[in-house]
């Protein structure tokens, strides 16, 4: 039971870390990334006092904690490096983390003049890799959920963001070689084993769908919300956007939803537009579009706004002027079949039924005036 309940707090704990940092990059298409979440807790908590979470992409790919002290990883890169000193470099890293980390928590405790408390310290670091061969190495850190440190990835430098904490600066400059020499050239390498392990699931391309869903309306002022829906696409990246009659719609106009994760691997996104009244009588043409990976160009789906319930009245007018018409034509051809056929059908009967018929039409065209009126 115990075990069982250790897994729990550190799946709900790893829950909890991921939502933290899920809005820290989005990664562009054509790259690829790893990250590593590290978060130090001091104080009263039910959780590991440190964890470390490693995701290639949008994948979780490592595991640590301090009380097992094990990475836990998807590929076993343990056995696949041939390199002993490996293994070794991945402890130290871990090592070295942990205690720069617990250094920079007890200066900030020291610096705000907090006392014993639930206080944590995280870092965000990491690196990316175009498909032209690019390379980057970004970090950065928070006490307490507030950016306190950052990695320039232009200078290879660390910078504090907390102006009072400038007696640092001979610890940022050693690290300054530690993660440009050690941290980068690992990180780059282990994300290229990833990629060439998990290439499966890491290099997966699926090709979004793109719906519009029902006109919802807003009560009293007439006006609506066109929104589009993509779903069912891998990788995440996707670049949405509108345009009304053939013109984009301006990004300051949407109102774009969060990417969400299906159940299958894949992902969500929504995107809407508010649209007036007066717009909606105007019948614009709504186009949702979407740039992905797995589309060559773009890929576009063409929603018409309501032309109004005035014009609907007008449409069914005109639509029974048409049946009444038909029907006339109907009668006629009928009554001249049964002519030949049956004696029965005189032409006083066929002029009956057509007086009846053309009445009927013009009833119809006078009430079609009277609304265009």
């Amino acid at each position: 039971m115990k075990e069982v309940a250790s897994i729990g707090v550190k799946r709900m704990y790893l829950f909890a870390v991921l939502t933290l940092f899920s809005f820290v990059k989005t990664i562009c298409t054509g790259t690829h990334s790893l990250w590593y979440f590290i978060t130090l807790t001091v104080g009263p908590s039910p959780f590991p006092e440190m964890v470390i979470v490693g995701m290639v992409d949008d994948v979780p790919v490592e595991y640590y904690d301090s009380e097992d002290k094990m990475m836990l990883s998807r590929w076993d890169w343990q056995q696949e490096r041939t390199d002993v000193s490996y293994a070794d470099m991945k402890y130290l890293a871990i090592a070295n983390a942990a205690h720069s980390l617990k250094t920079k928590l007890h200066n900030m405790k020291e610096y705000f003049n907090h006392s014993v408390a639930l206080h944590t310290y995280q870092r965000i670091a990491g690196c990316e890799l175009d498909d032209d061969g690019t390379e980057r190495f970004q970090g950065k850190d928070c006490y307490n959920g507030k950016d306190v440190l950052l990695y320039d990835v232009k200078s290879y430098r660390w910078s504090s963001l907390v102006p009072g904490l400038g007696s640092d600066h001979w610890l940022l400059e050693s690290y300054r070689g530690l993660f440009y020499h050690l941290y980068q050239p690992m990180c780059i390498s282990t994300l290229k084993s990833y990629l060439h392990q998990e290439k499966s699931i890491l290099k997966k391309i699926v090709r979004p769908r793109i719906t519009v869903l029902p006109l919802k309306r807003y009560g009293g002022g007439g006006s609506g919300e066109v929104t589009c829906l993509a779903t069912g696409f891998y990788p995440r990246h996707i670049e949405p956007t509108m345009q009304r009659d053939g013109l984009p719609v301006p990004d300051k106009e949407l109102i774009r939803g969060a990417t969400l994760p299906n159940g299958d691997g894949t992902y969500q996104l929504r995107w809407s537009l508010t649209v007036s009244h007066e717009e909606m009588k105007e019948r614009h043409r709504y186009t949702c579009t979407v740039r992905h990976i797995s589309v060559d160009n773009k890929l576009d789906i063409t929603w018409e706004s309501d032309p109004g319930p005035g014009a609907a009245v007008i449409s069914g007018v005109s639509l029974a002027i048409l049946s009444a018409t038909l029907l006339a034509i109907g009668a006629f051809f009928i009554c001249k079949m049964r002519r030949r056929g049956e004696p029965g059908c005189s032409g006083n009967v066929q002029e009956e039924e057509m007086e009846k018929i053309n009445s009927a039409t013009e009833v119809a065209k006078a009430e079609e005036g009277d609304i265009e009126a």
